[in-house]
């Protein structure tokens, strides 16, 4: 099964989180859960935090992974995932694998055209402070 880098890094973190802590790594193997969803899950609950009128919103590290707990430890949590357009931008916590591909991934999204030439400058025009005033 192949993940998005987001699903990637939410994955490598609760993995870890499981071994170390047994109360939740039964929580993690419920069968009615799964990586895809909690980030289905993830993007809802951050959307809903979206005020009225503003374009994006922005969370910490340490909230997302909050709701991927949240999301496993609670049965009765309905997932419809986001409305909007969703986008995925990294934190420097994240480690580098999963960033040199979330960076080939934008900078293939940002290209800018390449702007126009500036205009030739005619050498017999005296600069602006070279003219007399009186």
């Amino acid at each position: 099964m192949e993940f998005t880098p987001f699903e990637t890094a939410i994955k490598k973190y609760l993995d870890k989180r499981a071994e170390e802590d047994p109360q939740f790594a039964a929580s993690y193997t419920k069968p009615n859960k799964s990586i895809e969803e909690c980030c289905k899950y993830i993007f809802q609950e951050v959307e809903k935090g979206k005020k009225k009128g503003e374009r994006c919103v922005g969370v910490s590290d340490d909230e997302v992974f909050g709701l991927a707990i949240h999301y496993y430890d609670e049965d009765d949590i309905v997932v419809d995932g986001p409305k909007n357009k969703v986008a995925v931008t990294q934190s420097a916590s994240v480690n580098e694998e999963t960033s040199s591909e979330e960076t080939a991934t934008e900078a293939k999204r940002k290209t800018r055209k390449p702007r126009k030439p500036k205009a030739e400058v005619d050498p017999n025009i005296p600069e602006p402070l070279d003219i007399p005033i009186f």
